[in-house]
Formats: C-alpha cells, structure tokens, sequence
C-alpha cells in the first residue's frame, strides 16, 4: 500500500509539473478532458473489460486485469481523441489578462493533477482492492486516509453522473 500511495504523489507532482506552465485555456481544455474521459472509461470500461475476458475464455479471477485494463485503455484513448479534437477545434490559443493567466493557469494545471491523480485513485480503490486482491488492512491509517481523500473528487463526479443518469447503483460504491 506504501508504494501506491507514493505512486498516486508521483503522479500528482508530475501531472502539476506538466501543466504549470500551460497556461488557463489548454489547462481548461486538458481538465474537461479528463473528466469526460475519466467518466468514458469508468462507464464503458467496466463492460470492456467483461467482454475481453468472456473473449480471453480465462477464469474469473483474472477479471479486475481486464477491467482495471479496459478503464484505463478506454481512458487513455479517449484523452488521446479528445485531445486531438479540442485542439484542432481550438487551433488559437484564447489569450487573457497575463496576470490572470499567470495566476489562474497554474490553478487550473492543480486541478488537473487533483483530477487525474484522482482518477488513477479512483480506479484503483474500486478495482482491485474492491475485487480483494489488494488489502487496505495492512495498510496504516495515513495511506487509507490518503488513498480516500485521493479518490474523492473523481468518485463526486461520477456520484454525480451517475445520479444525474439514474445509472446502476455499483458505481456509486460508499
């Protein structure tokens, strides 16, 4: 459990150090993009990865592998399309007040990496401890609580969604 929690702090402090200086507009568009692909992949992932593993012929155990690998193939894929759309969508960069760009751009490249880390925590607190392959009981109480507050801002916005859809209750989980 140590080592997920200092790979979720990698990944925040490498994710705020690629968006530090991106600005408030590809910030804006990077974090929309997140969100949207985050909520793809955990809404068409889950049913990805059952249908590679009806596909696979393997047991069941191995199902929070293919699942774990369909939300983040969907994600990944999905990041990558947005991308490229929001950016041939928005070829021109939208200019503000520099001081408001260099104040507010930096915010937006912390939410990015609040979002993304959160999602990297999302997933893996509903995958594969929620499958009883990794164990929370092992862990102290600073990594749980770590791992939960991690988690917190992506599981709001899938809360959210899926409330918002009146989707299966799974995914809503605590």
């Amino acid at each position: 459990m140590l080592y997920i929690t200092l790979m979720l702090l990698f990944l925040f402090f490498a994710s705020m150090a690629m968006t530090v200086n991106e600005g408030l507009w590809n910030n804006a568009i990077k974090l929309f993009n997140i969100i949207l692909a985050g909520l793809l992949g955990t809404f068409a992932g889950i049913p990805l990865g059952v249908w590679l593993l009806e596909k696979s012929g393997k047991p069941g155990e191995f199902a929070w592998y293919f699942i774990l690998a369909g939300i983040w193939g969907v994600f990944a894929i999905s990041v990558l399309v947005f991308g490229l759309a929001t950016k041939s969508a928005s070829g021109i960069r939208m200019r503000f007040i520099p001081l408001l760009d260099k104040i507010v751009g930096p915010l937006m490249g912390l939410m990015v990496a609040v979002m993304l880390t959160s999602f990297a925590a999302y997933t893996l607190e509903r995958v594969p401890i929620q499958a009883g392959e990794w164990s929370l009981s092992d862990a102290s109480e600073w990594q749980v609580s770590t791992l939960e507050y991690a988690r917190a801002p992506f599981h709001n916005v899938v809360k959210s969604f899926a409330l918002g859809e009146k989707a299966d209750k799974q995914f809503l989980g605590k």
